[in-house]
């Protein structure tokens, strides 16, 4: 596998978690239950949910991206131990800012919950994430021993007893959830990396990748506008398709849009200079966006139904309205992010060194968000 850093891959992480944030203020801001709810759904209720299925498919990228860029067996011991402490810093701190300035939303217990975030559920995925960790080095191994035969047929057997299959039948076979578990995490962990070792798409032009993207999306939105309920016959085929049955991280629209963003932005050449360094500021960042704004608490208080007034404005002001909020979302959160790593910084690497001094490098850890 390669071992020089992919800064299109790493676009695509910053991206994939703007896009993460788009979804929130669409769906927990209340947008799209307001828009539902209209006795007339016109252009705001195509316009967002064509917004929301184009970012739909954010998680699945990132399940993607931790395949692919796995480089090792085993994981940094040290590395383990910094991701576990950004995420009880903002899973604790959060915690108690709102104990102390917000009575009555917390008891004192919550807070000492609140620093063992992978087995309180804080967070489903990072609980999701913190269960693959143990699991990851002997996925490699399996990867690494597979011929290009064996792992063309494991890639297949994914797809289809996972996604396709499932989505076929309507029905959740094995238990996926709609890809909010740790078995979902790992099929996309197991296809990001059969990806990279097949080369897969890879002689597919950009312009092929982005129109298998589009057309994935467009898939989607079709079933979602075509079999809708409300006033009116519906098709023939209405009484057995549900509007949202491929509104699923587990669904092959949403699967195949995300390997075709993949496919994408793999291939993309970022300028050296600004462009460059900005990406490489923002990548790293991403996860602390999506601890901060999807903590329990900012979730139920700032974004639960925060945005539904925006369903009454014009289609484009309407959509406009939700980038917008969505972008200032994701800067202050980075900017805040972008403070605790540089504390972190000073501090980790003392603490990390004298509980790990006797172990050596272990290998490297692959990066993941929501």
């Amino acid at each position: 596998m390669e071992t020089t850093r992919n800064l299109g891959v790493d676009l695509l992480r910053s991206l994939s978690m703007f896009m993460v944030v788009v979804l929130h203020v669409l769906g927990q801001g209340g947008i799209l239950a307001a828009l539902d709810a209209a006795p007339v759904r016109g252009g705001s209720f195509v316009l967002c949910w064509l917004l929301e299925l184009t970012c739909y498919c954010a998680v699945d990228c990132f399940g993607l991206i931790s395949g692919y860029v796995s480089q090792s067996q085993v994981f940094e011991r040290e590395k383990n131990f910094a991701t576990w402490a950004q995420v009880a810093f903002w899973s604790a701190g959060i915690t108690l800012l709102f104990r102390l300035f917000v009575p009555g939303t917390t008891r004192f217990r919550d807070v000492g919950k609140a620093c063992f975030p992978a087995i309180t559920g804080q967070y489903w995925y990072f609980t999701a994430y913190f269960g693959l960790m143990f699991f990851i080095p002997f996925l490699n191994i399996l990867l690494h021993h597979l011929d290009r035969a064996q792992t063309k047929s494991l890639m297949t057997a994914l797809l289809v007893l996972f996604s396709l299959l499932p989505t076929v039948l309507d029905r959740d076979l094995f238990f996926t959830k709609a890809g909010y578990t740790l078995l979902w995490l790992t099929v996309l962990y197991l296809l990001g990396a059969c990806v990279r070792k097949l080369d897969l798409l890879g002689r597919l032009p950009g312009w092929a990748c982005l129109a298998g993207y589009l057309l994935c999306v467009l898939t989607a939105l079709g079933l979602k506008l075509l079999f809708r309920p409300g006033p009116g016959p519906l098709p023939p085929m209405g009484r057995f398709l549900r509007p949202d049955l491929l509104v699923s991280y587990t669904s092959p629209a949403v699967l195949f849009s995300a390997l075709f963003l993949l496919a994408l932005f793999r291939k993309l050449r970022v300028p050296a200079g600004l462009p460059a360094r900005m990406v490489g500021f923002l990548a790293p960042l991403a996860f602390g966006v999506y601890l901060i704004h999807t903590h329990p608490l900012v979730w139920a208080f700032f974004l639960r139904d925060r945005f539904a007034s925006y369903a009454q404005l014009p289609p484009l002001l309407c959509a406009g309205a939700a980038l917008l909020t969505a972008g200032g979302i994701f800067l202050a959160c980075t900017a805040l992010e972008f403070c605790r790593h540089r504390v972190f910084r000073l501090l980790l690497p003392p603490v990390s060194a004298r509980l790990f001094r006797r172990g050596g490098r272990q290998g490297q850890m692959p990066r993941a968000p929501r």
